[in-house]
C-alpha cells in the first residue's frame, strides 16, 4: 500500500479496489473475533434449544438453507411477523438476516389472496438487490389461502432477469410426531449390521425442501458427459465457526486421492448448482431424498455418511467406499492408508496424556450410538469409566419407552461385543452425577448440559467445541483431541459463568424453570401430539418413510 499523504489522497484511496479489499479483510477479521466469542460463549451448544423452543418452523430451515447459496435472496410470502421472527435463525444466531423481503400479507390478502402482492414484491426484490436467485418461501397463511405461487412466478419471469425458485415450506406441513420413534428403530437395525440399514430420514425442517426444489427447478442436464472422478459435497453451515477451514481441508484430502470437487452444495453459486449434475457422485450429509431425486432425474449416484462411518475405522471405510464408487480404488488407497497411519500416530501421542486421568461421558441419547462411545475409547484413547445416558429428551420427543429400552439394550450388547468395559448409567440424578464426578477427573458433555449442571456445582468439560472447528477426515479426529486437551487445561481455571446461575428446567434446558415457559411448552407439546393423533386416525402415511 502506498503512503497516504493528505485528505484528497485518502478519498482517492478509499474509492480504490485495493482499499475495498483491505476494508473487507478488516471487517471479516472483526466479525470472526465476535463470532469466536459467540460460539465459544453463550450460544455454544444451544442451537437445538433455540430451534425447538424458540424458532421452530419449517420456514426457519428454508430461510437458512437459501442464505447458504451465494447471491440468493429469500422472499417470504406471508405476514410480516413471519419474516421478523425468521431473521434470527438458530444456525446463524450471531448474525441476523437483514436482506429478507416479505409480501406482508394482511387480513385483506387472507380473504382475497396475496398473488398481486407477490407479483409486485418479486419485481421490487430484483430491482433492489439484483440477486442471482430469488427463493419464494410461502408461510402457513399463503399455504392456506392457496395462492398460485408458481403461476405468479411464470408471469413475472419476463420482467425479472434472474432465477426464481419456489420452495413448498409451509410450516403446517410438518412431520408426524411419531417419525423420530420410527427413525430410531430403523437406526438400531443398522447398529450391528450396516447392510440391513433401511433408507429413511426425518422429513421437514425446511432444508430438504430447498434441496428438492433446486433439483427439480434449477439443476440442468449437462451437454457434456459426466466429469470422471468428480463429486458434489453436501455442506451445511457456511456461517458456522470453522466452516471455511473444514471445506479447505476436505478438498485437500479428496484432491490428494485424485477426486475432483465439482461443487459444494449449498455453499456455492447459482451457476454451480445448475452444473451439479456434471458430477459422478453426491456425498450426502443430511437428508437423502434430494439425492434420490437427482439420481432419478440425472443419473447421479450418491453415498451418505451414516453413523457407521464414525471414527478412524469408519472414516477409512467411507473414503474407500467413495473411491470405489468412482473407480479410484487403487490410486486412493495409498493416500487413505498414509493419512490414517499419520492420524493414529498423533492420537497415540495424545493418548499418553489422557491415560493419566479418568473420564465420564454424558450424552442425551438423541442420535448417539455405541459407535461414538467406541470412538472415544479406541480412537481417541480416552479412558472413559462411566457413560451417562439421559433419555428424558427422547421421551419429550415422543419416543416410546419400548424404543428407549431397546436403545439401551443394543448399546450394552455392542459394548460387550467390542469388549469395551464402561459402566452405563441411565438417567443419572444430580446426586448420582455428583458421586460420579468425585470418582473421575473430568466429566465430558456438551455446552447446554454444562450450563444446567454447573449451577449444581457439577463441572463438565465442553466437548462440542471441537465439532465446530475440526475438519472432516483423519485430520479432524486429531484436531478434536487437540481441542479437547485445550479445554481440559482451560477447565482447571474455569470461573463460574453468569449464564450458569439461572434456574434451568432439567428436562427442557436451556429453558428456564419458569411456570409461564413450562406452560407454553406443555401446550405446544400437547397440540403437536393431537395433530399427530388426528393424522394417524385418518390413515395418513407415516412421515419419515420413503
Amino acid at each position: 500500500m502506498s503512503e497516504i499523504k493528505g485528505f484528497e489522497d485518502l478519498k482517492v484511496w478509499q474509492k480504490s479496489h485495493e482499499f475495498e479489499e483491505k476494508e473487507k479483510e478488516r471487517r471479516d477479521a472483526i466479525h470472526d473475533v465476535f463470532r469466536d466469542r459467540t460460539f465459544h460463549g453463550v450460544h455454544q451448544g444451544t442451537t437445538w434449544q433455540l430451534h425447538r423452543y424458540g424458532i421452530n418452523c419449517k420456514l426457519s430451515g428454508s430461510v437458512f438453507a437459501v442464505t447458504e447459496i451465494e447471491g440468493a435472496i429469500p422472499l417470504i410470502h406471508g405476514p410480516i411477523g413471519c419474516a421478523f421472527h425468521q431473521r434470527l435463525t438458530p444456525r446463524r444466531i450471531y448474525s441476523p438476516i437483514s436482506d429478507m423481503p416479505c409480501t406482508c400479507l394482511d387480513e385483506k390478502a387472507v380473504i382475497y389472496g396475496g398473488e398481486e402482492q407477490l407479483r409486485e414484491k418479486l419485481v421490487e426484490t430484483y430491482n433492489r438487490y439484483k440477486p442471482a436467485l430469488i427463493a419464494v418461501l410461502p408461510t402457513c397463511v399463503s399455504g392456506l389461502t392457496g395462492d398460485d405461487i408458481q403461476g405468479v412466478i411464470q408471469e413475472v419471469e419476463v420482467e425479472v432477469p434472474c432465477d426464481i425458485l419456489y420452495v413448498p415450506c409451509e410450516g403446517f406441513a410438518h412431520r408426524s410426531r411419531q417419525s423420530l420413534d420410527v427413525l430410531i428403530k430403523d437406526y438400531m437395525e443398522g447398529w450391528k449390521d450396516p447392510t440391513r440399514f433401511p433408507v429413511r430420514e426425518i422429513r421437514g425442517c425446511g432444508h430438504i425442501e430447498v434441496m428438492l426444489s433446486l433439483v427439480d427447478q434449477l439443476m440442468e442436464d449437462q451437454d457434456v458427459d459426466v466429469e470422471e472422478h468428480s463429486i458434489n459435497i453436501e455442506t451445511f453451515g457456511r456461517f458456522s465457526y470453522g466452516f471455511k477451514r473444514q471445506i479447505e481441508e476436505t478438498k485437500k484430502l479428496f484432491g490428494s486421492m485424485g477426486v475432483k470437487i465439482n461443487t459444494t452444495l449449498l455453499n456455492c453459486s447459482v451457476d454451480e448448482i445448475k452444473r451439479a449434475p456434471a458430477a459422478e457422485l453426491n456425498l450426502v450429509g443430511r437428508g437423502i431424498r434430494w439425492a434420490e431425486r437427482m439420481k432419478e432425474k440425472f443419473g447421479t449416484d450418491y453415498i451418505r455418511r451414516w453413523f457407521f462411518y464414525t471414527g478412524i475405522e469408519g472414516t477409512e471405510k467411507f473414503l474407500m467406499d467413495v473411491a470405489s464408487r468412482i473407480g479410484l480404488d487403487g490410486e486412493a488407497e495409498e493416500v487413505i492408508v498414509r493419512e490414517r497411519n499419520r492420524a493414529l500416530q498423533e492420537l497415540d501421542r495424545y493418548g499418553k496424556i489422557f491415560k493419566n486421568y479418568e473420564f465420564a461421558l454424558f450424552t442425551h441419547g438423541i442420535f448417539f450410538t455405541p459407535h461414538s462411545i467406541r470412538m472415544y475409547l479406541l480412537d481417541f484413547k480416552i479412558p472413559v469409566r462411566y457413560v451417562c445416558v439421559d433419555t428424558r429428551r427422547l421421551r419429550d420427543l415422543n419416543v416410546s419407552d419400548e424404543t428407549i429400552e431397546t436403545v439401551i439394550k443394543n448399546t450394552e450388547d455392542l459394548l460387550d461385543e467390542w469388549d469395551i468395559g464402561v459402566d452405563l448409567v441411565l438417567n443419572p440424578t444430580l446426586s448420582q452425577l455428583g458421586e460420579i464426578t468425585k470418582k473421575v477427573d473430568y466429566v465430558l458433555g456438551d455446552r447446554g448440559t454444562a450450563l444446567l449442571y454447573g449451577k449444581e456445582g457439577i463441572s463438565m468439560v465442553n466437548t462440542s467445541i471441537g465439532t465446530y472447528s475440526s475438519p472432516f477426515g483423519f485430520t479432524g479426529k486429531v484436531e478434536f483431541v487437540m481441542n479437547l486437551l485445550r479445554e481440559l487445561r482451560r477447565h482447571r481455571n474455569q470461573r463460574k459463568t453468569f449464564v450458569s446461575r439461572f434456574d434451568y428446567d432439567e428436562t427442557y434446558y436451556l429453558m428456564l424453570a419458569d411456570p409461564m415457559c413450562l406452560a407454553s411448552m406443555q401446550m405446544w407439546s400437547e397440540m403437536w401430539s393431537l395433530r399427530s393423533d388426528i393424522k394417524l386416525r385418518k390413515g395418513g402415511e407415516e412421515n419419515g418413510r420413503r
